[in-house]
C-alpha cells in the first residue's frame, strides 16, 4: 500500500511539473505572437519559454521555484527524439552518401576540439597567468562537444590521474557551451535565413514573413498523423507512442543484457553506453523487423515524428529553463578566450567546409545541428534546425541520428579512454586531435565532394 501511494504521489508531482513547463511553452507563444522582433529572431517556443522560467527562478529573480524534475528531463527527451528520428528510415545507396557526410562531419568537429582545445590552451597559459588546472584545454572536447555527462567521467579520471580541479572545471565549460550552443547557433539561423542557405523554412513561415499570425491557414496545415487501426482496438495515438517506447525498452535491454557478458572489459564498455544510443538501436531494430514482416502499415510514421517534436518541445524549455548560472564565476577570463576560439572552430567546420562538400545541398541544416552538438548539446542542435526546418523535411535529421547512433559508442569510450591514453602529454593529443581532423578534411574533399557533385 505505501509504494502504491508513493507511485501515486509521484505521477501527481509529475504531471504538475510537466505542466508547469508546458505554460512557459505556451508563455514563450504569447511572446512570439505579440513581439515581432522575437518572430524575426526565428527563436522556438520553448526556448524563449525556457528563458522566462530561468529569469523568474531562484538564479535571477526567485520569483517561481523551478522543480527539481525540469533538470532530468532532458536526457529521457533526446532520447524519444532521436528514436523517433530514426524510426520509419530506409537507408538506401543514395542515403548512404549523404549519411558519410554527416558521420564525417561529426567525427571532424570532434577531433577538431580535441586538437585546438589543446594548442589554444597553451598559448593561453603562456600569455595568461592563471591558477587553472594543467593540461585543462584537453578538456575542451568532453565539455564542449561532450556535455555534461563526457565532462563528468573526463574529469573524474584525470582527477584520479592527479589533475585536480577538473572535474569542477569541466561542468563550468560544459555549460558555458550549452549557453553558447544557442546564442552564436542563433546568430548562424539568421545569417543562413538572410542569405537564403535553409531549404524548408521559407514555405512554412508565409504568414509570418507577411507580417501575419502564427496560425496556419487551413489549406497550409499539415496532417499530424493517421490512426492505423480502428478506435474500438485501441486509440491510434497510443499505439505509435506504444511502438517509440518499445524501441527505447529494447535498446535499453539489450545493452543492459551485453553489460552482463563475463568478459570485463567489454562488459564495462557496454555499461557505459549512454541511454541515448538506446532508442536508436531499437528504433532500427524494430523498424527492419517491422518491414521484414509486412507490418511497418501499423506504424504511422508522421505521427511518430510528431510524438518526437513534443518530446523535443518539453527538452529545450527544460534544458534552458535550469541552466545553472552560478558556475562562470572563476576562470571566466581564460575560458571565455578558450570558447570563442572554439566557436570560430567550429563555425569555419559547419559554415565553410561543409557547403564545400555537399554543394549547396541542404547543408545548412546539418551544419546547424554539428554545431549545436558540438556546443556540448544534442538538443539545441536539433532546436537550431528546427528554426529553419520546423517539419523535420531535411535528409539532416536522419543522417544526424545515424552520425550520433555510429559515433557516440566512440564517445562514450574515449571519455574514459583517451585521458588514460594521453596520460598528460599534450603532444599525444595533439596527435591524435590533429590526425584524425586531417583524415576527416581529406575525406570531405577527396569523397563526399565528389558524390555531391
Amino acid at each position: 500500500m505505501d509504494n502504491t501511494i508513493a507511485l501515486s504521489k509521484i505521477m501527481n508531482q509529475t504531471v504538475q511539473d510537466l505542466g508547469l513547463l508546458l505554460i512557459f511553452l505556451l508563455i514563450g507563444v504569447v511572446l512570439l505572437r505579440v513581439c515581432k522582433p522575437l518572430k524575426k529572431l526565428f527563436l522556438p517556443a520553448g526556448l524563449i519559454g525556457g528563458v522566462i522560467a530561468l529569469i523568474l527562478g531562484p538564479q535571477v529573480l526567485g520569483v517561481i521555484s523551478i522543480p527539481d524534475s525540469w533538470s532530468g528531463m532532458a536526457t529521457p527527451m533526446i532520447n524519444v527524439v532521436l528514436t523517433t528520428t530514426l524510426f520509419g528510415a530506409v537507408i538506401n545507396k543514395a542515403k548512404l552518401k549523404k549519411y558519410s557526410s554527416a558521420i564525417d562531419i561529426i567525427v571532424l568537429t570532434y577531433f577538431g576540439q580535441l586538437f585546438v582545445g589543446i594548442l589554444v590552451s597553451m598559448v593561453i597559459n603562456t600569455v595568461w597567468k592563471n591558477d587553472l588546472p594543467n593540461f585543462w584545454g584537453f578538456m575542451s572536447v568532453f565539455t564542449y562537444w561532450g556535455g555534461h555527462g563526457a565532462a563528468t567521467t573526463a574529469g573524474t579520471v584525470l582527477e584520479e590521474m592527479g589533475y585536480n580541479g577538473m572535474l569542477s572545471l569541466g561542468i563550468i565549460m560544459a555549460t558555458l557551451g550549452l549557453i553558447v550552443a544557442m546564442l552564436a547557433g542563433m546568430v548562424w539561423v539568421n545569417i543562413g535565413e538572410r542569405k537564403g542557405w535553409s531549404t524548408y523554412k521559407k514555405d512554412a513561415d508565409k504568414e509570418k514573413e507577411k507580417g501575419g499570425s502564427l496560425l496556419l491557414t487551413d489549406d497550409e496545415r499539415p496532417v499530424i498523423g493517421h490512426a492505423t487501426m480502428s478506435s474500438d482496438v485501441a486509440n491510434g495515438l497510443a499505439v505509435q507512442l506504444g511502438i517509440v517506447l518499445f524501441c527505447m525498452w529494447l535498446g535499453q535491454f539489450i545493452f543492459q543484457s551485453l553489460a552482463k557478458v563475463p568478459f570485463a572489459p567489454f562488459a564495462n564498455v557496454m555499461a557505459k553506453i549512454p541511454s541515448l544510443l538506446y532508442g536508436i538501436v531499437g528504433a532500427i531494430i524494430v523498424w527492419a523487423v517491422m518491414r521484414k514482416c509486412k507490418m511497418e502499415k501499423y506504424a504511422d510514421v508522421p505521427t511518430i515524428k510528431n510524438i518526437g517534436g513534443v518530446a523535443l518541445e518539453i527538452c529545450v524549455a527544460s534544458a534552458t529553463a535550469t541552466l545553472d548560472l552560478k558556475l562562470f564565476a572563476n576562470y571566466i577570463g581564460p575560458i571565455l578566450i578558450h570558447l570563442v576560439c572554439i566557436i570560430i572552430l567550429m563555425s569555419v567546420i559547419c559554415f565553410w567546409l561543409l557547403p564545400k562538400w555537399l554543394h549547396g545541398k541542404e547543408w545548412f541544416e546539418l551544419a546547424l545541428m554539428a554545431f549545436g552538438q558540438g556546443h556540448g548539446s544534442t538538443p539545441s542542435g536539433l532546436a537550431l534546425a528546427r528554426c529553419v526546418d520546423p517539419d523535420s523535411k531535411s535528409y539532416a535529421w536522419e543522417g544526424f541520428g545515424v552520425a550520433l547512433g555510429v559515433f557516440t559508442p566512440v564517445t562514450s569510450t574515449l571519455s574514459a579512454v583517451l585521458p588514460i591514453i594521453v596520460s598528460g602529454s599534450v603532444v599525444m593529443g595533439l596527435l591524435i586531435g590533429g590526425g584524425v581532423s586531417l583524415a576527416c578534411i581529406l575525406f570531405g574533399f577527396l569523397f563526399i565532394s565528389r558524390q555531391s557533385t
